[in-house]
C-alpha cells in the first residue's frame, strides 16, 4: 500500500522531496503558503544572482574601457542604469523557473494545495486556503520544510517598516545613493558587491571582528581587501546603540559614539524560524528560533515527521536543503540515509568568489588533525592572466599523516563551479597523489589546483 506524504513548502527542501517521494511509489500532497520554489527562487538565491550578474557585467566593462581608444567618451554612471529594467529582468527570471516547477508538479502528478498548514494532531493537517477555506489531510509521514524569514535583532526590529531585507531589497522603489549593509556574512557581502558594483556606497556594520564567521582567515583577508580596494567600508566589531530616521536618511549609532548615515538601511543578519500556528505542540514538538531539532536522517522527535532544510538549522543552505530532503524522503521509504555537512560546499558568489568544502587548517587541528596545506595563487595561472581574473587563489588541506584531502578553500575565478572537485574528494577521501593524476586541460583556472598539489 502506498504511503500517503504531506510536504510542507515547496522550496529547495520541499519540491526535491516530493519528487524523490513520488519515484520511489507515495502519495504526494505538496502544501505552499506562498509562491512556489520558496525564498530561494522568489526571494534569495534566485533574485539576488540576477542582481550580481547585473552587477558583474558593470564590472567587466571597467576591464574593458582599458581596452577602447582614448577620446572614444565610453564611460558608465550610475544614472544611466534603469533600475526598473534591473527589477524586471530578476522577475522575468523568477517566473520562467516557477512556471517550470509548475509543469514539472504536473507532469509528476503532484498534487499542489496553495493554503497554510497547520498539524491538527498526529497523522492530521489543517490547511486554510486563500480565501479561509478550510480543508483537512491526513498523512502517514510529514515533511516540513516551511523555511526561516529575515532576523531583525534588536535594535533594527523597531524599524522594521523603515528598513529593508532579503525579501524587500530586489523591490527598492529606487536605487539609493548610500547603504549601510548590517551584516557581513553570506547575505550582506554579496549586497554590498552588488550596490558597490552599480555605483551605490556601501558601508559593512558587522557585530563580530570580522566578515565570514567561520571561514579561513586567507579567504576573508583576500575578500576583504578586494571589496576595500573597490571602495567598500567596513566597520567590525562594533555594536549599534541606536537608530535615527530624519530627512531621507538613516543613521546608525554605534557605542562609540560613531555615527554612520546612509539613504537605505539593508539589515542581513541572518534568518530565524517562525512556525508560529503551525501547530507543532499538538504532535509535541517544539521549535526556537533556530527551528526544530532534526538528526541526519532529518527524523524529528515527533513520530513519522522530518524536517529539512533551514528549518531544521544544521546547514542554511538551499543545496543543503535538497539534499536532505532527498534524504527524509528515501528514509520515509524505508532506507537509512545521513546528511554530511562535511562535503556540503559553501559558496559566495561575489566577485571574486568563493568556494569553501571541509574543514580549513583551524578546523582540521581542532579536530585533533595534524595538517599540512598547500596553495597556488591564481597571479601564475595562464588562463587567469589571459582573462585578467588573477585576484585569488586554491588552497588544500590534508592530513599530513597520508595526505588525505580533508579540505579546500578558493577564492576567485569560477570558485563556485570549481569546488565540487574538491568536494568530491572530500566525499571520496582521495589522497594527494588521486588528485595529481588527473589530467588539468590547459588553458584552465582548474590548473590552479594542480599546481597547489605540487606546491
Amino acid at each position: 500500500m502506498s504511503k500517503k506524504v504531506i510536504v510542507i513548502g515547496s522550496g529547495p527542501g520541499g519540491y526535491p522531496a516530493a519528487l524523490r517521494l513520488k519515484e520511489l511509489g507515495a502519495e504526494v500532497c505538496m502544501v505552499e503558503a506562498w509562491d512556489l520554489g520558496g525564498t530561494c527562487l522568489n526571494r534569495g538565491c534566485i533574485p539576488s544572482k540576477a542582481f550580481l550578474d547585473t552587477g558583474h557585467r558593470v564590472h567587466a566593462f571597467e576591464g574593458l574601457r582599458k581596452l577602447l581608444k582614448d577620446g572614444c567618451g565610453v564611460d558608465f554612471s550610475p544614472a544611466m542604469l534603469d533600475w526598473e529594467k534591473v527589477k524586471a529582468r530578476r522577475a522575468e527570471v523568477i517566473a520562467k523557473l516557477r512556471g517550470s516547477l509548475e509543469k514539472l508538479f504536473q507532469a509528476k502528478k503532484i498534487e499542489v494545495i496553495r493554503g497554510k498548514a497547520a498539524f491538527s494532531g498526529p497523522g492530521e493537517i489543517t490547511i486554510t486556503g486563500p480565501q479561509g477555506e478550510i480543508s483537512k489531510k491526513t498523512y502517514d509521514a510529514a515533511i516540513l520544510a516551511a523555511g526561516t524569514r529575515p532576523s531583525f535583532p534588536p535594535p533594527f526590529k523597531d524599524f522594521y517598516v523603515e528598513l529593508t531585507d532579503s525579501d524587500r531589497v530586489f523591490d527598492l522603489p529606487r536605487l539609493p545613493k548610500s547603504m549601510l549593509i548590517v551584516g557581513g556574512g553570506v547575505i550582506g557581502l554579496e549586497l554590498a558587491c552588488f550596490f558597490n558594483a552599480v555605483g551605490v556606497e556601501v558601508g559593512v556594520l558587522e557585530l563580530l571582528p570580522d566578515i565570514l564567521a567561520g571561514e579561513d582567515p586567507q579567504v576573508i583577508r583576500a575578500l576583504r581587501a578586494s571589496f576595500e580596494k573597490r571602495g567598500v567600508k567596513f566597520h567590525l566589531g562594533k555594536k549599534t546603540a541606536g537608530i535615527e530616521i530624519s530627512d531621507g536618511f538613516k543613521t546608525v549609532e554605534l557605542e562609540d559614539g560613531t555615527k554612520l548615515q546612509a539613504e537605505e538601511i539593508f539589515v542581513g543578519t541572518g534568518r530565524a524560524a517562525d512556525l508560529t500556528g503551525m501547530g507543532l505542540e499538538t504532535i509535541g514538538l517544539a521549535w526556537d528560533r533556530r527551528g526544530v531539532k532534526a538528526d541526519a536522517g532529518m527524523r524529528t522527535s515527533a513520530p513519522n515527521v522530518f524536517a529539512v532544510g533551514d528549518v531544521n538549522g544544521i546547514s542554511l543552505l538551499a543545496h543543503s536543503a535538497s539534499r536532505q530532503g532527498e534524504i527524509a524522503a528515501e528514509n520515509i521509504m524505508g532506507a537509512n540515509q545521513a546528511f554530511d555537512a562535511n562535503i556540503v560546499p559553501r559558496c559566495l558568489y561575489a566577485w571574486p568568489e568563493v568556494g569553501s568544502v571541509g574543514l580549513n587548517k583551524a578546523q582540521a587541528e581542532a579536530r585533533g588533525f595534524t595538517v599540512k596545506t598547500a596553495r597556488a595563487f591564481h597571479l601564475g595561472i595562464g588562463r587567469a592572466m589571459a582573462a585578467d581574473e588573477t585576484e585569488g587563489f586554491v588552497q588544500l588541506v590534508f592530513n599530513a599523516g597520508d595526505e588525505t584531502v580533508l579540505g579546500a578553500q578558493l577564492v576567485g575565478g569560477p570558485a563556485t563551479e570549481l569546488i565540487h572537485v574538491l568536494a568530491l574528494a572530500v566525499k571520496l577521501k582521495l589522497k594527494r597523489n588521486d588528485l595529481r593524476e588527473i589530467i588539468y586541460a590547459h588553458p584552465t583556472m582548474a590548473e590552479a589546483i594542480h599546481e597547489a598539489l605540487h606546491k
